[in-house]
């Protein structure tokens, strides 16, 4: 009985011992919001406090921290999330003010990151403004592929899918190289932008990419191919149509003196008079 009675005091301790726990370190909390940021955190500790021990309550006592590592703006964003609270909380713990601000502040940003999870927000804090169209056209792909690269590659490569290969067909393509491949992929297709614009190039690489960044092969000489085959057969083309045009013309002549004999000599000089004008 004496054991029994022990147990049922230690359970009814505990979560009373816990809520103290939890009302102390929401009340920490607050003060240094409202000593970092004053007003912007709330309208003063005590309302402050317990908003934070209410996130806390629903969603664990880790909410906490992670509200304090977010900055002024992060309880109000929690409670804006509702039920994806637990998803917000855990953007702040892993990101702080920057995950508030590049994701959960953002519509955009935040629906990426309820769609494609931790990998995304990882990639919209790492590349603001950048990530959200090139996660919204390749998904998945893009969120891989800038979280292969640094924010400058990031940018480049933002940059290479409007212009020199912004075709859609290749966009998933692209993406799977530089996931693998990472900043080498970016820094060569940078350095080699104008080559690569004219698309045989691009699909040599994204073809077999290694051996044109190691440099046993040259992206110049598969451009040049592209180039100088068209242009030569160009020249042909033409040199075939005039042949034939004056296969035409011969067999005319020949047709027209047989049935009223060869030209009289004042009509080949009345053509002759006619091309030297």
């Amino acid at each position: 009985m004496r054991t029994f009675l022990v147990v049922a005091a230690c359970l009814l301790v505990a979560p009373a011992a816990q809520a103290q726990l939890r009302a102390k370190a929401a009340r920490e909390a607050a003060e240094v919001l409202f000593e970092r940021f004053g007003a912007k955190a709330g309208r003063s500790v005590p309302e402050l406090t317990a908003r934070i021990e209410g996130v806390a309550a629903k969603f664990g006592d880790e909410a906490i921290m992670a509200i304090r590592k977010g900055g002024p703006s992060a309880l109000g964003l929690v409670e804006t999330a509702g039920a994806d609270g637990a998803k917000a909380i855990r953007v702040l713990a892993v990101h702080g003010e920057q995950g508030a601000s590049r994701v959960l502040s953002q519509p955009r940003a935040m629906n990426q990151f309820l769609k494609y999870g931790d990998d995304a927000a990882t990639v919209l804090v790492r590349h603001p403004g950048i990530a959200e169209p090139l996660v919204e056209r390749g998904g998945m792909q893009a969120i891989k592929a800038l979280g292969a690269v640094d924010p400058r590659n990031g940018r480049r490569l933002a940059m290479l899918m409007e212009g020199e290969v912004s075709q859609a067909s290749r966009h998933p393509e692209l993406m799977g190289v530089v996931a693998k491949h990472g900043d080498r992929a970016v820094n060569f297709l940078w350095q080699n932008k104008t080559v690569i614009a004219g698309g045989a190039a691009l699909t040599a690489f994204l073809a077999d990419p290694e051996p044109f960044m190691n440099g046993t092969k040259d992206i110049m000489a598969v451009a040049g191919d592209s180039v100088v085959k068209p242009v030569v057969g160009g020249i042909f083309t033409a040199l075939n149509i005039v042949m034939v045009g004056i296969g035409v013309v011969l067999l005319a002549v020949i047709g027209l003196a047989y049935k009223h004999g060869p030209p009289k000599l004042e009509h080949v000089n009345a053509v002759a008079s006619l091309f030297k004008k």
